[in-house]
């Protein structure tokens, strides 16, 4: 079909309107709110995107910006593009009529399109051929402007032809103009090595959504190669702008250029291909940053500029153009150079797909998480409640033995008489250790138990206990019935170690660290709902609306008692339904169920060292737990809801940072240096609190303990894993529950009699000097490869 008018459109990402930190932002929030550049779950991106992206880095990018802004507000980017779209235009002289536009700045694709689909221009009659400036196709970059031009014409009748251009990887002009430019420019400043630096995109795009990238810059780079007048050992593929956490192609450009200088090379030439026109990538990331670290090192970077608009670019894509539209397919086809498809495979760089959780293994881990989700929602609901708790119970129990001998023993400790602040940090200290004692002692047993019995059977127990415990809580208006219900609850909590080796049992050395990073995503979330709703519930008093059943033992808490239990009866429904075992049952005749050798370490030092620092950090950590809730009430006069927003807080940072930190990269990392990180993160935190004098710094001091702990938690339950065998898995995870529940045990005490007798500052700068321990133990362990 014959066109009256050809539109060319040279299409570009762009920059942001000016170096302000605001205007950064916004280009950062609508760039990264891309799917096709960043593909994680929106829920958990939103949260790590506003909360955190958005608050830190634009500030940094500005700086970026300003660097290689010139000319009042021009970036490089936006003006060669533009210069390049009016050479054409003269060069085609109205036969063709080229524009710039762009996705992210002005003018933008969607701006064009508007203003000629709103002409009296009959746009059946018109084409228009989309030219991504972008030489290897990526999902993230290419797929992206088709998404665009799809948002440009939804809903239209009057349509023009579109025709886009994917990739010109291997265009010879881009290849050969390549090889001239690096050639020019190392005659003037000769190099020693050579670096082909492409744009980097995570592995997973590659190996797991098939995209092409990788291929197509392998085949760009080879190409150069082979014309480069240069010792080829010494040419060098390699990848920059890597962002988050999860691997991406790699060698990566700074880590590997800098190698090059430590090794002796005095000048490295960098040229990046994957771009036409210099940008931030090129003329800050490469020519300014890179070139900083290896002056560092003792050698000179030589920059190569992108091909830009030099007159032999302008005038080499001219033709591809002119080719395009009107040549013949054959004369398209002698526009590229040839390579054998079986060599390029053969020569690729290889990456590997991340090693996947088994059908069986997700199902398994997806009813575990709910499992335990549903469980950590039943037991965190309480922790808003510890003051109002104890205040209810001295004023409508009195005479209660159990309370008096709690009250008693505490007055006899402090030989203060009456209740203040301090004696109810006390209490709540006893009543948290009652429970974390009782699972001392359950974790083990269960763990042990279910080794030789299985994993269902063991879990339908103890979550029927558990279900049982917080019946017995509605009807709690006596302190009695509250330590049976504690009581039971502790015992039957214990079915953690059975949950984790669950996990255990249906993964692999490789995906041992995902699939305990979901128990800590579990424990996150019920942290993050639990007390949330706790704090709700407490709020509306049934005794208000069931006045007559008070005789019955209905009391302010018994909402919240009956949330925790039917969402047992849920869990018990769940698993009897749904779950499948998962012990091997070939090994049971190794296990034992010896109440006294479950308490035995197992031999080996690995497991034995890291049980050692997890029962250390555990003990500093819970008794910042268990005292928080005291501190902000007698610091910052919080209700029992502001507690739970403390709780949700803490649950969120959690939940993000192993969703998307420690599940993808703890394997990688070594799990042994992720935990050192963690423990280290919470130094800080404690600190800050100790001398918070505000909410903001409070919540300060709980962001870095959020993150420090929900780096430790899964990485160390992983270590133990990896180094147990699989014949003894429930045991060694039932004596490193263990450990953690004696570590809950002891941390509360030692906290509440150091806040009774120094106030609130002393028991955070005590656990965060106390830190130093399990760091100094951990520090010993060999990481398992």
């Amino acid at each position: 079909m014959m066109h009256k008018k050809t539109h060319i459109i040279l299409l570009q990402l762009g920059s942001p309107k000016s170096t302000s930190t605001s205007d950064v932002r916004s280009y950062l929030k609508e760039f990264l709110g891309d799917y096709r550049v960043v593909d994680l779950p929106r829920f958990f991106w939103n949260i790590i995107l506003y909360c955190f992206i958005l608050t830190f880095r634009p500030k940094k990018s500005a700086k970026a910006y300003k660097r290689i802004e010139f000319c009042a507000g021009f970036f490089p980017l936006i003006e060669i593009t533009k210069a390049m779209g009016r050479a054409l235009s003269e060069r085609f002289k109205g036969k063709y009529e080229v524009h710039a536009g762009f996705i992210l700045s002005e003018p933008r694709l969607k701006g064009i399109f508007d203003k000629w689909t709103n002409s009296k221009e009959n746009l059946s009659e018109t084409k228009f051929l989309i030219l991504p400036q972008y030489p290897q196709y990526s999902g993230t970059t290419v797929a992206s402007c088709y998404d665009q031009l799809e948002n440009c014409f939804y809903n239209r009748t009057n349509l023009p032809t579109l025709e886009v251009v994917s990739n010109y990887h291997r265009l010879k002009a881009y290849i050969d103009l390549s090889v001239e430019q690096i050639e020019h420019q190392i005659q003037k400043y000769p190099a020693d090595d050579i670096v082909l630096s492409f744009h980097g995109i995570p592995v997973r795009y590659v190996t797991e959504k098939g995209d092409l990238y990788l291929q197509h810059c392998f085949e760009t780079f080879k190409l150069i190669k082979e014309r480069l007048n240069f010792p080829k050992e010494k040419i060098h593929m390699t990848f920059q702008s890597r962002f988050g956490s999860e691997q991406w192609l790699n060698p990566y450009t700074d880590e590997f250029v800098v190698e090059l200088a430590e090794n002796g090379s005095k000048s490295i030439a960098v040229y990046c291909p994957a771009f036409v026109a210099d940008c931030l990538e090129t003329v800050d990331e490469i020519g300014t940053e890179l070139a900083e670290e290896v002056e560092e090192a003792g050698a000179e970077l030589v920059f190569v500029p992108c091909l830009n608009n030099s007159e032999k670019w302008v005038k080499a894509y001219g033709d591809f153009i002119e080719t395009y539209l009107e040549g013949s397919k054959n004369e398209r086809d002698n526009l590229f150079y040839d390579l054998n498809p079986e060599e390029v495979e053969r020569e690729m760089p290889k990456f590997e797909s991340e090693e996947k959780l088994t059908p069986k293994a997700k199902k398994t881990i997806k009813l575990v998480f709910l499992t335990l989700f549903l469980d950590l929602v039943g037991f965190s609901i309480i922790f808003p409640m510890f003051p109002s708790l104890a205040k209810y119970y001295l004023e409508n129990d009195t005479n209660n033995p159990f309370l008096k001998l709690i009250f008693g023993s505490i007055a006899e400790l402090t030989k203060v008489g009456g209740v203040d602040m301090n004696s109810i940090v006390l209490f709540g200290g006893a009543l948290g250790a009652l429970y974390s004692l009782l699972q001392f002692f359950a974790a083990p047993l269960w763990g042990g138990i279910s080794d030789r019995y299985g994993r269902k059977p063991i879990l339908l127990i103890s979550i029927f206990g558990l279900f049982l415990s917080y019946v017995i809580w509605i009807f709690s208006g006596s302190f009695t019935l509250l330590i049976l219900s504690r009581f039971i609850g502790g015992i039957m909590g214990g079915n953690l170690s059975v949950a984790t080796a669950t996990i255990a049992d249906v993964t692999t050395p490789k995906t041992r660290s995902k699939g305990m990073a979901f128990v800590g995503i579990a424990f996150a979330l019920g942290f993050i709902f639990g007390p949330a709703i706790g704090g709700a519930l407490t709020a509306m008093n049934p005794v208000v609306h069931f006045s007559e059943y008070e005789a019955w033992g209905i009391n302010p808490f018994s909402y919240a008692a009956l949330f925790a239990a039917i969402l047992s009866f849920i869990n018990l429904i769940s698993i009897a339904k749904n779950f499948e075992e998962t012990l091997d049952t070939s090994n049971t005749s190794k296990r034992v169920v010896n109440i006294f050798k479950l308490f035995k370490p197992i031999g080996i030092r690995e497991v034995n060292l890291t049980n050692y620092s997890y029962f250390l950090f555990i003990s500093a950590f819970s008794g910042m737990e268990f005292t928080l809730t005291f501190l902000a009430v007698e610091r910052f006069a919080y209700t029992s809801m502001d507690n739970a927003y403390m709780f949700v807080f803490i649950g969120i940072l959690i939940a993000l940072v192993q969703g998307g930190f420690v599940r993808r990269k703890a394997h990688n990392i070594g799990e042994k240096k992720v935990a050192v990180m963690g423990l280290l993160s919470l130094v800080p935190g404690l600190l800050i609190i100790a001398y918070a004098s505000n909410g903001f710094l409070l919540y300060l001091g709980l962001f870095f303990l959020a993150v420090g702990s929900a780096m430790a938690v899964p990485t160390l339950t992983s270590l133990v894993s990896l180094y147990t065998p699989a014949a003894d898995q429930g045991q060694s995870l039932g004596i490193f529950r263990s450990l953690g529940s004696l570590g809950r045990v002891i941390g509360p005490i030692i906290a509440s009699l150091v806040y009774w007798k120094f106030g609130s500052v002393v028991p955070y700068l005590g656990g965060a000097i106390f830190l130093i321990l399990p760091i100094l133990v951990l520090n010993q362990i060999k990481q398992k490869a």
